[in-house]
């Protein structure tokens, strides 16, 4: 019966508030070509010609739609703590967006194209997939890795590869 009674007594103690708090928190800056603050540190680019910049959401740090005679392409910036899963697994991640089968290791390092820039050597994967294609980016450095895809119709990601792989090479640290 105390147990009880101590039960009851706790249990209405415990359960006062019933308010809803609500928390805004400040998202880093995604305009072209600003810096943008990572968890561990920034980067920023210069902004390719005739590529309109859109907010970035959710997790994207930025968006730019590539234009296109097919119709527009979407170029997104996300970064992630750590390796992200590593380099295999996310390329067979994209794969499977665009209905490729998965690779190997072998696999991967013989179509994988490096591309230099101030910021490290972006490692860039090309999927062309049955409806749409993909061009694939990502950089591990400071603590996170940093992924630039582009997807569209392949003739439009095809077009743009060139400025793409420019796009990459004029990322640098910001600051």
């Amino acid at each position: 019966m105390i147990f009880l009674l101590a039960a009851a007594l706790l249990l209405a103690s415990a359960c006062k508030k019933d308010e809803i708090q609500v928390y805004r928190v400040a998202k880093p800056a995604d305009a072209v070509g600003a810096p943008v603050a990572g968890m561990m540190g920034s980067l920023s680019w210069p902004a390719p010609a005739g590529w309109t910049a859109k907010p970035g959401s959710g997790m994207r740090r930025a968006t730019f739609v590539v234009p296109g005679a097919a119709g527009p392409g979407d170029l997104s910036v996300v970064s992630l703590p750590g390796d992200a899963g590593g380099p295999l697994a996310n390329v067979n991640r994209w794969r499977g967006q665009v209905g490729l089968p998965p690779w190997d290791e072998a696999a991967l390092r013989a179509a994988a194209e490096p591309v230099s820039s101030p910021a490290g050597a972006f490692t860039v994967v090309d999927l062309p997939g049955a409806s749409q294609r993909m061009l694939a980016a990502l950089l591990t450095r400071g603590g996170e890795t940093w992924f630039f895809k582009l997807v569209g119709p392949d003739a439009t990601v095809g077009a743009a590869k060139p400025a793409f792989k420019t796009f990459l090479s004029g990322v640098k640290p910001a600051g």
